[in-house]
């Protein structure tokens, strides 16, 4: 069933400290495809209605170069992370410029990460049997990077609801262990947020209030940045927001580190012609 009020919505303004570059325009598979670009073919399958990409200035017009390729433009919109500093304020900054934008149910993904095929089409099938939230979470050991260690979001579930996230850093194998920058013992098994989440539209009337009330405080802070796991954490702890978990399939990869490139653009390779067409249909 076709589902027409849901966006996909996809955190593109990131700056690649750690990878060295902006690796949400590094080009994969036989077409030269941007890594969120399969994540659009997915949302098009899926029925989803449009595509927000959200980018740091400068960024517009070699994306929309790119999009307009396979997509018309009534299909996708870019949205500018406007910022008075060289460094970005953070990904629920990113998001809220989608206040206004969007009347329905979104579903945000990071522009460096893939996510498996099926991601688009689970959060649909969420939103049409009238799931509001929910967080799509992958087992912790197959997000590792061989390359270094990493941050991810460790989730605190009950009853099959999201109860918080713990920021987790330097996340690495120590020997056949995974420890993190505390040399905590984690679990392989241990779920993990990509921050893949499935939002209501309301989400972004109370994320417009935090977003502006962090501005307003961290005004000459030039580090300062406002991650959309804190947010969720404090509006599920206010009762703001209820989330539901879906566990996703091992099929997540992403860019973390320069040399991370060259197995994840071997990922899409055998993807192509299997899950995904070696030319893309239009999608008018």
């Amino acid at each position: 069933m076709p589902t027409t009020d849901l966006a996909l919505v996809i955190l593109a303004g990131g700056l690649g400290s750690r990878f060295g570059g902006a690796k949400q325009i590094e080009p994969f598979g036989h077409e030269g495809h941007f890594l969120f670009e399969y994540a659009c073919y997915d949302a098009m399958r899926a029925g989803f209605e449009k595509v927000f990409i959200i980018v740091r200035p400068g960024m517009q017009d070699v994306i929309s170069k790119q999009l307009n390729r396979w997509m018309h433009s009534k299909r996708f919109e870019i949205l500018v992370q406007e910022q008075n500093r060289s460094k970005p304020w953070g990904t629920a900054h990113a998001l809220h410029f989608l206040h206004g934008k969007w009347e329905g149910s979104f579903l945000v993904l990071n522009a460096d990460d893939y996510y498996g095929s099926g991601i688009c089409q689970s959060a649909a099938d969420l939103a049409q049997n009238g799931v509001q939230a929910a967080a799509l979470l992958f087992e912790l050991a197959p997000t590792l990077s061989p390359n270094g260690p990493v941050a991810r979001g460790l989730c605190n579930v009950e009853n099959h609801y999201l109860l918080g996230i713990e920021e987790v850093l330097q996340i690495e194998y120590k020997g056949n262990e995974i420890k993190d920058e505390s040399q905590r013992t984690l679990s392989p098994a241990a779920l993990i947020s990509m921050n893949a989440w499935l939002l209501p539209p309301l989400f972004l009337t109370h994320l417009k209030v935090l977003v502006e009330q962090f501005l307003i405080a961290n005004a000459d802070n030039e580090t300062a940045e406002i991650y959309l796991p804190k947010v969720i954490n404090e509006m599920i702890a206010a009762g703001k927001l209820a989330v539901q978990v879906l566990e996703m399939p091992p099929k997540w990869f992403g860019l973390t580190y320069a040399d991370d490139l060259a197995e994840a653009k071997s990922h899409i390779l055998t993807l192509e012609g299997k899950a995904y067409s070696l030319v893309f249909p239009t999608w008018i």
